[in-house]
């Protein structure tokens, strides 16, 4: 069962009588004006004579009634007329929302975000606003689909999510789950509909904060700020969650890929506003959901469901997992935020899931097919998706070995870790092509920025497979060469993306106005636009603004490369992109990361003399030695608060045990 921090209270029916009026009877009764009758709603009900509330999949009087629901019979449309996947507005309004229906638990300070530009979806609608204007300029009288009614406010934040959010959220690739798969169930499931306009409102709030003066509502809009956004948001959330589980406690709702996708909108909203362990106790929820299917079909005597969970689902799952797993691999969260993709002793629990696109196998092999060429970016992050998956259950096996009585890796373990390496060379040869070729006018910007990213992805990794035999950290020093290359290939992602929204906002360098940053007076909870404390240089992307995207894309990398190079150069390099250029992707935080990585540099560089940038001939070219190397030992955050206490030690170290290298801090930003 999923849960929910945020409160709901119930609002009065809108058609209950006045306790204040006279009930006088001896006014003569008023006859019942004469109305066309209704043609819709279920079958059981038409043929009782009784009104039907249309409620899907199976209406209220049915399921009060205890008879089965025969469903609803297609609707007779007008000749030539076409059923839009987005509602359309037919009037305007204002109508702000009731806040007597949302209780705060932690509510969003002054200060603000501003965020990087969209990219939006092709439309055949010339009049769509466009991003860099506030979409929630009115609010309609009504929206319909042909399913799900959306309200007035509902309806234009389900448009943002339509024409903006949807492809905002895929990162650096394209994904049919959010621009179809999501919308298409939004009109038939209250919750995920619910849970896709907290969504469009969450982006709304990063919108109307990223504006000069921010938040400044228009002269008839009074409802157009980032707090009411963000109330909002909040509100469909709690409806979206609360609405789930009745429908789970009615059986109403008996499709698995109907629960699977609304935990991933569940996961999205939990990350989008800094709830992390909220969000990883989503996607523990949905990978033991996963699991009891695998396991059910490998009974041949249990039913099989009849729902069909594609493989694009399962593999949207195995990317959350691995975000997951990253997220504790390096900030080691303590039970029950923690994500197992080995078997345990109960591997339906929640805590202890298998891996969501295991096919029952766990020898620890590695067959994932990769061709002598990638012929697509799809094909190629597929395929680099199970390496990455397999490889961190490989590690995570082979942690249990390190820490078991003899701390000895069995030979057949040893050959399996040479089998996964030449699995990682062999996806680098096959994906030579597509990197080299990322300037070329078959890519757009979005498929270049995809392709830096997957090579990024497909470089730490083999960082941190090959580390996982090693036990000290002077082994790192091997791997400068792809260190280097991390930050090369982040700073030509950011560097795109500065000058993108450079060309689009100020046409040229000696026009623009956004040299010195704005102060906004609404944050974004959890995230901010501008570390405290940069200088304005040529690198510091003043352009770029901070975004939300549910996939994983540059930080993980650059994280690796901050806090296990010792290289000064690269190493401040890689601070540096993380720091000034903004951004969360999935439970990922640009700016906590880099302050995390400034604090570790800070420690292992204590004594070594100031590094001045000049290259030969001064202490920049110095060594940290092996004495003063430590590693992330523990990491305890808020991210609403924007603060962390920090904790690091030797490597191999065991829990309590003296380390002379033990150190705690706690940091703001």
């Amino acid at each position: 069962m999923v849960s929910v921090s945020v409160s709901v209270s119930l609002r009065q029916p809108l058609n209950m009588p006045d306790p204040n009026m006279n009930g006088d009877q001896s006014k003569p009764k008023s006859k019942r004006a004469s109305r066309p009758k209704v043609k819709t709603g279920c079958t059981n009900c038409k043929i009782r004579r009784v009104k039907c509330d249309e409620t899907r999949p199976q209406c209220t009087k049915c399921v009060r009634s205890g008879r089965k629901c025969d469903g609803f019979p297609a609707v007779n449309k007008r000749p030539g007329e076409v059923a839009l996947i987005a509602p359309r507005p037919d009037s305007s309004s204002t109508s702000p929302p009731s806040h007597s229906t949302i209780s705060f638990a932690n509510p969003p300070d002054s200060r603000s975000i501003i965020r990087r530009p969209t990219r939006t979806l092709p439309q055949q609608n010339s009049r769509l606003t466009p991003p860099t204007t506030p979409v929630v300029r009115f609010i309609p009288k009504n929206y319909m689909t042909d399913f799900l009614p959306f309200d007035s406010q509902e309806g234009q934040y389900f448009q943002v999510f339509r024409t903006h959010t949807a492809n905002e959220l895929s990162g650096f690739f394209d994904s049919d789950f959010w621009t179809r798969s999501v919308l298409q169930e939004s009109h038939a499931e209250a919750s995920i509909r619910h849970a896709v306009v907290a969504l469009g409102a969450l982006y709304k709030t990063l919108e109307k904060a990223s504006e000069s003066p921010p938040g400044s509502p228009d002269n008839n809009n009074t409802f157009d700020t980032a707090p009411n956004h963000y109330r909002f948001a909040l509100q469909q959330y709690a409806k979206s969650v609360t609405r789930l589980r009745e429908s789970m406690m009615n059986n109403e709702t008996n499709s698995q890929r109907t629960i699977l996708i609304s935990v991933v909108l569940f996961t999205c909203f939990e990350s989008f506003t800094g709830n992390h362990t909220s969000a990883i106790t989503q996607i523990q929820h949905g990978l033991g959901l996963l699991e009891e299917r695998r396991q059910d079909k490998r009974q041949p005597l249990v039913r099989q469901r009849n729902d069909v969970v594609e493989d694009e689902l399962v593999q949207m799952f195995t990317r959350l997992a691995i975000q997951a797993k990253s997220y504790d691999m390096a900030f080691h969260f303590p039970h029950p935020w923690v994500i197992r993709l080995t078997p345990a002793t109960n591997p339906t629990t929640p805590q202890s899931p298998t891996s969501p696109s295991d096919a029952g196998s766990h020898d620890g092999s590695f067959d994932t097919i990769i061709p002598d060429t990638f012929r697509t970016l799809q094909e190629a992050r597929t395929a680099l998706d199970s390496l990455v998956e397999r490889g961190m259950r490989f590690l995570e096996a082979m942690s249990s070995f390190y820490h078991g009585p003899n701390g000895i890796l069995p030979h057949e373990v040893k050959s399996q870790g040479s089998g996964f390496r030449t699995q990682l060379a062999n996806w680098a040869s096959a994906f030579e092509q597509l990197l080299a070729g990322r300037r070329g006018p078959n890519f757009s910007n979005t498929e270049r920025a995809g392709i830096l990213v997957l090579k990024m992805t497909h470089l730490m990794s083999s960082i941190l497979f090959l580390m996982g035999f090693s036990t000290s950290e002077m082994d790192f020093d091997h791997y400068a060469p792809y260190f280097k290359d991390i930050v090369e290939l982040g700073k030509e992602v950011v560097v795109d993306e500065e000058l993108t929204l450079a060309q689009q906002k100020c046409g040229s360098p000696s026009s623009c106005k956004h040299r010195q940053p704005h102060t906004n007076s609404f944050h974004f909870p959890g995230i901010t636009s501008q570390q405290p404390g940069l200088l304005q240089d040529e690198e510091s992307y003043t352009h770029i603004k901070a975004s939300f995207a549910l996939d994983l894309g540059i930080v993980p990398p650059l994280f690796v490369v901050a806090t296990k190079c010792r290289d000064r150069k690269i190493r401040r390099e890689a601070i540096k992109l993380l720091k000034n250029s903004p951004r969360r992707e999935g439970m990922w935080d640009s700016i906590l990361c880099g302050r995390v990585a400034q604090w570790i540099m800070e420690i292992e560089e204590e004594g070594m003399g100031e590094y001045l940038g000049y290259g030969l001939g001064s202490m920049d070219e110095a060594v940290v030695e092996f004495d003063r190397r430590v590693m992330v030992k523990e990491i305890t955050f808020d991210m609403q608060k924007r603060e962390a206490t920090l904790r690091c030690g030797t490597r191999g170290a065991r829990d309590g045990d003296y380390d002379p290298r033990a150190n705690e801090t706690h940091i703001w930003w």
